[in-house]
């Protein structure tokens, strides 16, 4: 009975707003007082088992309950809404790191056909590397010379540093592994306080794992982090040993270090970050 009466409460405010908005304060309490008479009325006759009565009220709780399950199914369907949503930003991001995971893929197998292609080609036909052609069309000379072919006092001399080292860069960009080793083994012997020693190890512990020794080559990638922690290719250096840690079946401590980048780094590039959360998802770390 109480839902009838603030249902006629409010069908009165409702015509009081409108139609009835001109009349002055004392009708509109007439008003009231007549429609409060009636719904007393109402009541009575309720009470006194009138059919009318009764079947009203079994229409206006009919109609409580409709409101209740209509009420229920738009909270249901507001949730689902919400849960898709998350969804599909979930799947957002999980195509974008796939996308990511495609890219890095990519480039490491072009970068390995390049690198394997001249070191096969190389061992091949028994030489180094083919003679350039010039715009005449004829052979240059090479007159480059082998790092260990130098004069000792050379190689020691700090001021040949850079040169060293892009000599044994240019020596692993051409596919031949040992010698960029042993070369890049050999500048961190002369030069083992020159910033350019932490890429050094850096690139030493690429060729490990590009043969297959993510041992060694998490030893390379610790020795450049702990030498030159501050160095351009730092960043670099602790998500491939975090690789290197997953390549042996460590994957505790690759996601422990992992873990640590961002606060060791978090102005890193967008790149290394990217290479870091593949990453995580590969050695299986919870966020």
């Amino acid at each position: 009975m109480r839902t009838l009466t603030l249902v006629l409460c409010v069908v009165f405010a409702s015509l009081s707003g409108g139609a009835f908005a001109a009349e002055s304060r004392k009708e509109l309490g007439l008003r009231m007082d007549a429609l409060t008479q009636r719904v007393i009325a109402l009541e009575e006759r309720l009470l006194t088992g009138d059919p009318a009565a009764i079947q009203l009220q079994q229409r206006l709780d009919e109609l409580e309950r409709q409101l209740r399950m209509q009420v229920g199914e738009n909270e249901r369907l507001r949730f689902e809404n919400i849960r898709q949503r998350e969804d599909i930003n979930s799947l957002r991001k999980e195509l974008d790191l796939l996308n990511s995971d495609v890219q890095t893929a990519r480039e490491d197998a072009q970068a390995a056909k390049r690198l394997l292609g001249g070191y096969i080609a190389a061992s091949a036909g028994g030489s180094v590397m083919a003679e350039p052609i010039t715009a005449g069309g004829e052979a240059a000379q090479d007159t480059e010379v082998a790092s260990d072919a130098m004069p000792v006092e050379t190689q020691m001399d700090p001021a040949s540093a850079e040169a060293r080292f892009s000599e044994a860069r240019r020596v692993l960009e051409n596919g031949f592994f040992d010698e960029a080793y042993t070369a890049l083994q050999a500048f961190v012997s002369d030069f083992p306080k020159h910033a350019l020693s932490g890429e050094a190890l850096y690139w030493m512990g690429e060729i490990q794992m590009v043969r297959g020794n993510p041992e060694i080559a998490a030893e390379q990638y610790l020795q450049s982090l702990k030498n030159f922690r501050k160095g351009e290719r730092a960043p670099d250096a602790m998500v491939k040993l975090a690789a290197a840690f997953a390549a042996i079946g460590d994957n505790d401590e690759a996601c422990r270090t992992l873990k640590l980048f961002p606060r060791e780094y978090p102005k890193a590039n967008s790149s290394v970050k990217t290479k870091a959360d593949i990453e995580m998802r590969r050695a299986g770390c919870t966020p």
